[in-house]
């Protein structure tokens, strides 16, 4: 790399020179921006680095673009100005003041690195990946995509610090190593085409992402940001995911070398200290609540639940009026029809299709949808929407339109367990966090909600 810096500084020279010889006005005593040409003034920013980070932990922080210190093998942005300030304040509260909560603020002072460098793009590669950040042989961090930062983008922020607290696990192991036991887990299952491999497949090995597949050492400090940056119960909801369960004891195995580590090598309650980072980051950029995830126009337009896989987590009101429905639509026709499926779909701005799906004993490998629309209103205030029954209707498919209006009569306690009523969204287990799962709970009895999945299909 030193090399290719000074071929290139070269190159730029004999141009430089070239040019001056063909204008008699250029001015051959002025200094070359890079070789000592630059007259910075401080500014706010800069006084605010110094007193911020460098007075107190010896870091300094370089944002004024400065060639020699990034890659000439790839297209880099220079950081806007105005992302400066937000960025390092989260880097304080998201990384270094949980640290000096938990270990005081000797450990940052000690094993910070000395500098931090920001740059607004991320760094593109050859092999199709991003590099988020690096860490220079515990000297520098580089952190990437500064001038996409957004307090509002949760998942920005996580991501962002979790490329700090990676490379800080980092600078730690590089420091003192972990334990070799940790390599032997899963040993044949490193690559170097790990983005290749989807984060379900890589979790199913034993690995907390694709990226832990790279190397050891990847892997152990995977472990340890995911942690710190998901916040106990999500990364609890990641091991829970998994299918595999040879590949969760590989990660449980892992994770309790890193836990064991942080504490016997520093000194570390890793829980603690995730408590403290969960904690910054929710001040940060608080979770998307349940409301703003579900509705028209959001991430997911469907709540989807099923007798088969859902009924144990309904309420006992919701699938007493569930029950009631299907044992009614039981006695139509051919007698054995039953409900199977619920959709509650935000189809438009102020519309909801309420889905049906049925079966009919006479075609069992049949399955039937019965839609029925209701306008909503929504109160962001108070995160609820009001559902008003409109009629059966052809709006998402004629046929469902049709059967809606043949069983109508025989499921109306259950279009009236809507009409007229305020839900309120919450997610599956009454947290702060997203899952794939969410509540209706109805506003006139908290004890009375739908259980279901979140989805964008019906």
């Amino acid at each position: 790399m030193k090399m290719r810096k000074i071929t290139t500084y070269a190159l730029l020279a004999s141009l430089a020179l070239l040019g001056f010889s063909c204008s008699k006005e250029d001015n051959l005593d002025k200094e070359i921006v890079g070789l000592g040409g630059e007259k910075w003034v401080k500014n706010e920013i800069d006084n605010y680095i110094y007193q911020t980070f460098t007075v107190p932990y010896n870091i300094d922080v370089l944002y004024r673009w400065t060639p020699s210190e990034v890659s000439f093998v790839n297209n880099l942005v220079p950081p806007q100005e105005d992302k400066i300030r937000p960025v390092m304040e989260m880097v304080r509260e998201g990384w270094i003041e949980p640290y000096i909560d938990v270990v005081g603020a000797d450990f940052i002072k000690k094993f910070a690195p000395r500098q931090y460098l920001l740059v607004g793009s991320p760094e593109y590669n050859t092999s199709g990946t991003i590099t988020l950040g690096t860490a220079e042989a515990g000297a520098k961090i580089v952190l990437y995509r500064v001038n996409w930062f957004d307090l509002k983008d949760r998942d920005l922020v996580q991501a962002m610090l979790k490329t700090i607290h990676h490379e800080f696990a980092h600078i730690l192991h590089q420091t003192v190593m972990y334990p070799r036991e940790f390599e032997a887990i899963t040993p044949a299952d490193y690559t170097s085409t790990w983005n290749q491999v989807n984060v379900t497949d890589a979790r199913n090995k034993g690995f907390i992402s694709s990226y832990a597949m790279s190397a050891p050492d990847e892997d152990f400090v995977e472990i340890a940001a995911i942690m710190l940056t998901q916040g106990y119960r999500p990364f609890e909801n990641i091991i829970s995911s998994i299918s595999n369960a040879d590949g969760v004891q590989k990660i449980r195995q892992k994770q309790q070398i890193v836990l064991n580590y942080f504490r016997q090598t520093w000194n570390i309650n890793l829980y603690d200290l995730q408590a403290k980072t969960e904690a910054a980051i929710n001040k940060l950029s608080p979770p998307p609540s349940a409301f703003e995830r579900l509705g028209f126009g959001r991430s997911n337009t469907v709540l989807f639940t099923s007798v088969t896989t859902d009924e144990t987590n309904w309420s006992a009101k919701f699938r007493e009026t569930f029950q009631k429905a299907s044992s009614s639509l039981g006695t139509l026709g051919n007698a054995g029809r039953y409900l199977e499926d619920l959709n509650v779909i935000h189809y438009q701005q102020g519309k909801m299709m309420l889905r049906l799906k049925y079966r009919n004993p006479s075609n069992p490998t049949s399955v039937f949808n019965a839609d029925f629309r209701f306008d909503y209103t929504e109160d962001t205030a108070n995160k609820s929407n009001t559902f008003t029954y409109v009629g059966t209707s052809t709006d998402l498919n004629s046929t469902a339109g049709g059967n809606a209006n043949t069983i109508r009569p025989y499921v109306v306690e259950l279009l009236n367990y809507f009409d007229g009523q305020t839900f309120r969204y919450s997610w599956s287990d009454d947290g702060a966090y997203p899952t794939d799962y969410s509540k209706m709970i109805r506003q006139d009895d908290q004890t009375n909600y739908i259980y279901g999945l979140l989805k964008n299909t019906y």
